[in-house]
């Protein structure tokens, strides 16, 4: 925990503020990028519209403490350490920046982030009821990682979590999406940019979007991969502040977006050249012919996301995403488990109410490319021979514990129900 009585912690976080909520409490809104460049400019934006904004920066012994824009300082020696930054508050932006540097109180960055984030928000929401923080995180934190936890972690608080952004840039969005652009947020870190990118939007309550204007391509990239109820804002000038704070964060909404069985074919604009497809099925894919067929089925240039079953695994959710090149299959727990809506009714194939039929596997699979027409017809063309026949469904129960020549893919010797 954070000491409110330490001088730093203190000059840090007492910062008073004029914003205030219906519910009274303290707000906690949070604003995620990929590119900490995107984290400076909104740092920018947001000073001096009545709110307190730290940056929050992952530090680790062996990363030679380089300078990331948080105002490098001494180092922290051979720890790890989460660093506070805050020059923004309600009166403008500080040229002398206040800094906190926090121990990783554990072994894993994101559990310590949030531990210091709880502490951060409970400090503040001592010294300020009423007002507003936001939390410029890391780069390429995962919001669907942090956040639940965080959620949790304040229920019960004088801290309510406001809404979640995730920031991209138009200009650079179909590089980062579409092709392989790997990440070094942290020591060892092999990610994918895209991928942080393709689930921070689908989880996010907020999308801001640079340069669309110079990038209409990317700007219609953006408008497909993001949810129908995720508020979509065109630049800096949009009020980004008003939009957190009027947000209360919902998980179970949050989560039932991303989740590859509840994913939905969101589309957009086609002006141009952007397109998605609605791939559904309730027959499974034959392991044979996905075997022979994936390399079609993934396509090049692409972004998909969703869920197939085979009727060696029927028990299971098979998840399939495609993002910056590279092709993830991967197992999502039962049917059973799959995610309900805010209502709690379970969400189903394109994002409506499944009515009864939640346990029933499926494959759905929503691709999103630019131009190519013909990959596209490649790739519905693929997902149709790849499903199981009408005729072969007869012989199905035969492949249940039988070896479908694909536990390489997902990690175990056979297949299981």
């Amino acid at each position: 925990m954070i000491d409110p009585s330490d001088d730093l912690a203190a000059d840090l976080f007492d910062r008073p503020d004029d914003q205030t909520e219906a519910d009274h409490r303290h707000a906690l809104a949070v604003i995620g990028a990929v590119d900490p460049a995107l984290l400076d400019l909104v740092d920018l934006s947001l000073a001096g519209q009545g709110a307190v904004v730290i940056r929050a920066g992952l530090h680790f012994g062996d990363d030679g403490d380089e300078d990331d824009g948080n105002d490098g300082g001494d180092d922290g020696g051979d720890d790890d350490f989460v660093r506070l930054v805050s020059h923004s508050s309600a009166d403008g932006f500080d040229d002398d920046p206040v800094r906190l540097d926090v121990p990783m109180p554990l072994t894993c960055p994101t559990c310590s982030l949030r531990e210091v984030l709880v502490a951060v928000a409970e400090d503040r929401a001592a010294q300020d009821p009423g007002g507003t923080t936001v939390i410029l995180l890391p780069a390429a934190i995962e919001l669907a990682h942090l956040l639940p936890h965080l959620a949790e972690d304040l229920t019960g608080t004088e801290v309510r979590l406001a809404g979640a952004a995730h920031v991209l840039d138009a200009t650079t969005a179909c590089d980062e999406l579409l092709e392989h652009r790997l990440l070094t947020a942290f020591p060892g870190d092999c990610r994918c940019a895209g991928a942080v990118h393709l689930a921070n939007l689908g989880y996010a309550d907020v999308v801001l979007a640079l340069g669309r204007d110079e990038d209409p391509a990317g700007a219609d990239l953006i408008e497909h991969l993001r949810p129908h109820d995720a508020l979509l804002l065109p630049g800096l000038d949009a009020p980004l502040l008003e939009a957190l704070t009027g947000l209360t964060h919902d998980v179970r909404a949050s989560l039932s977006r991303i989740h590859p069985a509840t994913t939905s074919a969101w589309g957009g604009p086609d002006d141009h050249g952007v397109w998605t497809l609605d791939l559904s099925a309730a027959l499974p894919f034959h392991p044979g012919r996905l075997r022979a067929l994936v390399v079609d089925l993934a396509g090049q240039g692409l972004c998909a996301r969703g869920c197939f079953w085979l009727p060696s695994r029927p028990g299971r959710v098979c998840t399939w995403e495609v993002v910056g090149g590279a092709l993830s299959v991967g197992d999502a727990g039962t049917w059973a488990e799959v995610p309900t809506g805010p209502s709690g009714d379970v969400v189903g194939v394109g994002g409506g109410i499944d009515g009864g039929a939640s346990g029933e596997p499926r494959c759905h699979l929503v691709v999103t490319g630019v131009g190519d027409e013909d990959m596209r017809e490649q790739v519905r063309r693929a997902f149709a021979r790849i499903l199981l026949r009408p005729e072969e469904m007869a012989q199905a129960l035969a492949w249940i514990g039988a070896d479908d020549g694909l536990s390489d893919w997902f990690g175990q010797g056979s297949p299981e129900s």
